[in-house]
């Protein structure tokens, strides 16, 4: 990996919109979204003028934005977010990156969070680790999600996540039934599923799940029960459950750890 150095880092948390819509940095930037869900372009500034091709980011997405390209974006949900700039010698793949690992994002976004907070000269080197801990990890996904766009996709499977995402918050949400209207097993459903997605259905659902309770946690004083109810659980019990086994830490603490 080429040799990275840490130029700024923070984090802004709930916010509504950007300051500005649109911005060009000497440096490599990192968005990294905790909650919350905007929508970006990314174009040359010698690029030819044109209507900008927008794509959306939330929960798990890394967008990364090459130096002197214009980066517009407008939020969707309020977001909170942590901006990594950098300078790093050598090319890298822009655009979006979904980080599959929810623990270990969680657990740089921890530090990150630390980094933030305290004087930058105290973290310098660590952060520079975590940079391209992040890098790595992300030229993997992006290596995957080539491979899997490079194999045909299975219609079946994109009926499926179509259904996955309408239904996703429903607490009688069946697999057993969506196998059914799909005219195959459940295993059948779960293996081509995880074979064009790399995600189960059940972990597919759990993720949209999860960035729901997540932004509900920060952006409202709903119970837990409710939010729960929310996202397609039965109460704020297994909710905490799941939350906890997933992101390692309860939403009680992700409250008061994330909110403002």
């Amino acid at each position: 990996m080429n040799k990275i150095s840490l130029t700024r880092c923070y984090y802004t948390a709930h916010r509504k919109e950007f300051l500005l819509e649109e911005d060009v940095y000497e440096g490599w930037v990192i968005l990294a979204v905790e909650s919350g869900r905007f929508q970006f372009s990314l174009e040359e500034e010698t690029a030819v003028l044109k209507e900008p091709v927008y794509n959306e980011a939330g929960f798990g997405d890394l967008v990364i934005c090459p130096p002197h390209v214009v980066l517009k974006r407008k939020v969707l949900e309020p977001v909170s977010f942590y901006f990594i700039e950098f300078t790093m010698d050598g090319e890298y793949a822009k655009g979006k990156v979904l980080i599959r690992n929810f623990q270990r994002l969680s657990s740089t976004f921890s530090y990150f969070r630390q980094i933030a907070e305290e004087p930058l000269e105290d973290h310098h080197e660590f952060a520079n680790h975590l940079i391209n801990d992040l890098l790595l990890v992300s030229a993997r996904e992006q290596k995957l999600a080539q491979q899997q766009s490079q194999d045909k996709q299975d219609p079946l499977t994109v009926h499926a996540m179509a259904y996955l995402n309408q239904h996703a918050f429903g607490a009688k949400l069946s697999m057993q039934l969506l196998a059914e209207k799909l005219g195959i097993s459940n295993s059948q459903l779960s293996r081509r599923f995880q074979a064009a997605y790399r995600y189960s259905p059940i972990e597919y659902v759990t993720l949209l799940r999860l960035q729901r309770a997540r932004s509900l946690l920060i952006d409202t004083d709903h119970t837990i029960d409710h939010i729960a109810e929310q996202c397609g659980y039965q109460n704020g019990f297994y909710l905490s459950r799941i939350f906890t086994a997933k992101l390692k830490i309860s939403p009680s603490a992700y409250r008061r750890t994330y909110r403002f």
